[in-house]
């Protein structure tokens, strides 16, 4: 049985939506995952097809247009805040920078995003790109242009996978003590000049205001939040992420990432959902035991040791998350959330009260040792990463894009 349904063909030239009445069938494709999930809301109907590794591929079944390869790719996403990097706070830029080169080496993210960077000098995102990333990675790493509206002396910026995305704009959702941007990219789908079909990517970049009242930080995200569902009528293959500062998951603040009227538009922070491996409601400031291993304030213990910037205690709170939209849960739009990728780089689980590379209680071996120590050096978070998983579109169908209204 047929039906007629309306096609969004999205040309990644022109970034014009071209709406069409074209003949789909009612079964056409589906994205499973092996004994974790199906995808029951996407507006592909699903249909029977091999169970694969949940890791390693997302299969679809469809006629492939001609000419079309078949392709699976990982995307691995970073958040870190990097403590007043570029300010001499803790150092020279170029001590801290051969840091980042070690964590870079190791971590070798797709999508970066480093919040609390310093905003003078105005090139030390562009000479990040050219004398760290590309470095150590040479020709894959480049800038999304960022912004400063707020005229903050702290930024966040965002570092892309060239050869895997591709950079379209930047806009200033919310410009509140600092600016929260959304950026949007597309995957360089090989399969692209033929199906004219593009798979796009947003992030929203986060640096929330710290302290132990939430009162500014809950503003914020209810203005972020309140401009996010105001842009998109329903959420596309969305990430926001950063450092939320949230003390536990019944701030304000939290809530409203997380909660919303309409399913479509709430984002989910992995561990809780759709990983299951804690449960709401949270409380990881006052509980820090509970969430061990996932814990990003802080990798020291004391406030002078290494230097005297940022914070001190140890592994203490979970200030910083990668919220991920219901269609990256589900693989609605050939992007997909890997179960269980969710990982605070460096946190072994046993590093409550004491330095990332302390020997006690146990030496951490979580990660090599000089990575260890580069993270203890170079900031007092810890970055944390997720993966996508992706699968090149062979058939020019895919569900309409929301619409970004102004």
């Amino acid at each position: 049985m047929f039906t007629y349904l309306p096609l969004v063909i999205k040309n990644s030239y022109t970034n014009s939506y071209i709406l069409t009445n074209l003949m789909k069938a009612s079964t056409l494709f589906t994205f499973l995952i092996a004994g974790i999930f199906f995808f029951s809301s996407c507006s592909k109907s699903p249909k029977n097809s091999p169970i694969t590794n949940p890791v390693s591929t997302i299969t679809i079944t469809s006629p492939p247009l001609p000419n079309t390869v078949d392709k699976t790719d990982t995307i691995k996403v970073m958040a870190y805040n990097v403590l007043s990097y570029g300010d001499d706070c803790q150092g020279t830029t170029t001590t801290l920078n051969g840091y980042f080169k070690t964590i870079i080496q190791y971590t070798q993210p797709d999508l970066l995003s480093c919040e609390k960077m310093a905003a003078v000098p105005a090139n030390l995102p562009a000479n990040i790109t050219d004398s760290v990333l590309n470095t150590v990675f040479p020709g894959r790493y480049a800038l999304a242009t960022p912004t400063d509206v707020s005229f903050a002396d702290k930024i966040s910026v965002l570092f892309y996978n060239k050869q895997k995305l591709t950079y379209v704009k930047t806009e200033t959702l919310l410009n509140n003590i600092t600016d929260f941007d959304l950026y949007k990219l597309y995957y360089n789908d090989p399969n692209i000049a033929i199906t004219h079909d593009t798979t796009f990517l947003y992030v929203l970049v986060n640096h929330t205001q710290s302290g132990s009242a939430s009162t500014s930080r809950d503003l914020q995200m209810a203005q972020e939040m309140q401009n996010l569902r105001s842009k998109f009528a329903h959420f596309p293959n969305l990430i926001s992420m950063g450092d939320f500062n949230t003390h536990n998951s019944y701030e304000p603040g939290y809530q409203s990432l997380i909660t919303s009227p309409d399913t479509t538009t709430k984002l989910s922070d992995p561990p809780f959902y759709p990983d299951q491996s804690v449960k709401y409601p949270a409380e990881w400031e006052d509980n820090a035991r509970g969430y061990a291993s996932y814990l990003t304030t802080t990798t020291r213990a004391l406030l002078n040791i290494p230097n005297g910037c940022g914070t001190n205690g140890g592994a203490k709170s979970w200030y910083d998350h990668i919220f991920i939209s219901p269609w990256l849960v589900k693989g609605s739009n050939y992007m997909q959330y890997v179960p269980n990728s969710y990982l605070t780089v460096g946190n072994d689980g046993n590093r409550l009260d004491v330095d990332i590379n302390s020997a006690t209680p146990v030496v951490n071996t979580s990660a090599p040792a000089a990575v260890i120590n580069a993270l203890f050096q170079f900031s007092d978070k810890y970055p944390i990463t997720i993966k996508l998983l992706v699968k090149a579109n062979r058939n020019a169908y895919s569900p309409a894009e929301p619409v970004e209204r102004n």
